[in-house]
C-alpha cells in the first residue's frame, strides 16, 4: 500500500515538473532523481545497499540524508532566484519612474539630491 503511494507521488511529481519550463540539466536532474527514487521504492534492499557502500547505516538514513541535501539546495535556489528578480523590480520600477516623471532625464536619478549643476 505505501510502496503504491510512494509510486503514485513519484508519478504525480514527475508530471508537474514536466508541464513547467525548465531547463535541460535541471530537467535530466528530476529524471535521474525519479528513476533513483521509483528503484528505491521497488527494491528497498537496494537503499540498504547504496547506503552501506557510501558508509551510512540504513538506508532509510541515507533517504534522510540526502531529502536534507536536497532541500537545502531548493532553499539556497529559490533564495538567489527572489534576489534576482527582487533585483530585476528595481531596475524595472526605476526606468518606469525615469519614463513617467514630467522632465525627467536619464542621469537624474542617480544625481544626489542639493547638487544643482
Amino acid at each position: 500500500m505505501i510502496a503504491s503511494l510512494l509510486l503514485l507521488a513519484l508519478v504525480m511529481l514527475c508530471v508537474y515538473v514536466g508541464s513547467h519550463r525548465i531547463s535541460g540539466s535541471q530537467m535530466s536532474l528530476v529524471v535521474c532523481g525519479a528513476v533513483v527514487g521509483l528503484a528505491f521504492v521497488i527494491f528497498p534492499q537496494l537503499a540498504s545497499y547504496t547506503a552501506h557502500v557510501l558508509g551510512v547505516g540504513r538506508g532509510t538514513d541515507l533517504l534522510v540524508y540526502v531529502s536534507i541535501i536536497a532541500g537545502l539546495f531548493v532553499s539556497a535556489h529559490l533564495y538567489f532566484r527572489s534576489k534576482h528578480q527582487e533585483w530585476q523590480i528595481i531596475e524595472l520600477t526605476r526606468a518606469l519612474a525615469l519614463q513617467t516623471s514630467p522632465g525627467g532625464r536619464q542621469g537624474d536619478a542617480l544625481r544626489p539630491t542639493g547638487t544643482d549643476e
